[in-house]
């Protein structure tokens, strides 16, 4: 289990007291400095770390540098996954799915969030493009052959799975990862959803990731 982190402490706590129950479960957190208590909780819980510079893709390559597993299965940290996606992912594995992800819920139940989770599902099931909020395990053997993530700020889970799909189709779980809708709340729903659609498709269109971050956050234009 590998957790990029940068300022988490209202939410990382929460989720590694749940994996800690999980057996045989290797978790690493893969922090890019963060100035709250994030990294304090990991060691009060026994976690073991990995620090670097800011940068999801980074990070999340720094954390697979350091696992000894053979699958790794890459979580938001704002993201719970239920129980059941453990056992679900050996077999998935073992019946020879290389990667794949969880299915979405969102932690409000409202007709929106379920519309959006609904639809990223089925986007995962069709598409083979899976986000860091679903969960995406990949075995070591796969992750190695593409050349892990893309050391992108921002879709770096998207790129990552076009890099896995060019291999084989992507294996989605039943067992599911409820994601916090924090990032609905801050610009509002309909609005972040609509920028969450541009920023896809400008990222096909082939601006760069960085420039894209600062708009989806607002604070530059794309052109």
């Amino acid at each position: 289990m590998i957790i990029p982190t940068l300022n988490e402490e209202g939410y990382i706590g929460d989720l590694l007291r749940k994996l800690v129950q999980v057996p045989d479960l290797e978790i690493i957190v893969s922090d890019g400095g963060s100035r709250d208590r994030t990294l304090a909780i990991c060691r009060s819980l026994g976690i073991r770390t990995v620090s670097g510079p800011a940068g999801r893709g980074r990070q999340l390559n720094a954390g697979a540098g350091a696992a000894t597993g053979d699958i790794f299965f890459f979580l938001h940290a704002d993201s719970c996954p239920e129980e059941r996606v453990f056992p679900e992912i050996r077999q998935a594995v073992a019946e020879g799915s290389n990667w794949g992800c969880c299915s979405l819920v969102f932690s409000e139940n409202t007709l929106f969030y379920r519309l959006v989770a609904a639809a990223s599902r089925s986007r995962a099931r069709f598409t083979s493009t899976c986000y860091g909020d679903q969960g995406i395990f990949c075995t070591r053997e796969l992750f190695n052959r593409v050349g892990g993530f893309p050391e992108f700020p921002f879709l770096e889970d998207l790129a990552f799975s076009h890099r896995l799909r060019r291999q084989e189709k992507a294996r989605v779980l039943p067992a599911r990862i409820v994601t916090s809708t924090r990032r609905f709340r801050q610009y509002g729903p309909g609005r972040t959803l609509f920028k969450m659609q541009l920023v896809k498709l400008f990222f096909i269109l082939g601006v760069p990731p960085a420039r894209l971050l600062g708009f989806y956050q607002g604070v530059k234009k794309v052109d």
